[in-house]
């Protein structure tokens, strides 16, 4: 018989305050609270990934503006390829349900391209001054 050991997580008042707002659990059960701690933790690590992810991809960026340039086209400004992402993520709104399972992976490539398209309009300009004095 195989003992699958789960990971010990320390029940905060985070976890109780996460319990109670994700999914309105209002028990004091330590298995439940161990379970939403371990989704707690979950979320956490996937956002911090995340984070890293595109601040990977926006320093390959800082360094050749023409990657950058690559990826908004075909538009032609930082503004053109923010409403062009804010188009693609609206439109996933108004679809039916079998539609969006379809389109998950154009909603997800039109948020990241937002992301580094508004960081560049922000910072762009600034940085390729900067490296190229």
């Amino acid at each position: 018989m195989t003992v699958i050991a789960f990971p010990t997580y320390t029940i905060t008042d985070y976890t109780r305050d996460f319990a109670r707002t994700a999914g309105g659990y209002r028990g004091d059960s330590p298995a439940m609270l161990h379970a939403m701690e371990a989704i707690r933790q979950h979320g956490i690590r996937r956002a911090r990934d995340g984070h890293f992810e595109r601040k990977a991809v926006i320093d390959e960026m800082k360094a050749n503006p023409e990657m950058f340039f690559n990826a908004i086209r075909p538009n032609l400004c930082t503004a053109e390829a923010i409403e062009a992402a804010n188009r693609v993520i609206f439109g996933f709104r108004n679809l039916p349900t079998w539609q969006r399972e379809r389109r998950l992976g154009d909603v997800q490539r039109a948020q990241k391209m937002r992301v580094y398209a508004r960081f560049f309009r922000r910072f762009g300009k600034r940085l390729w001054i900067r490296s190229a004095a």
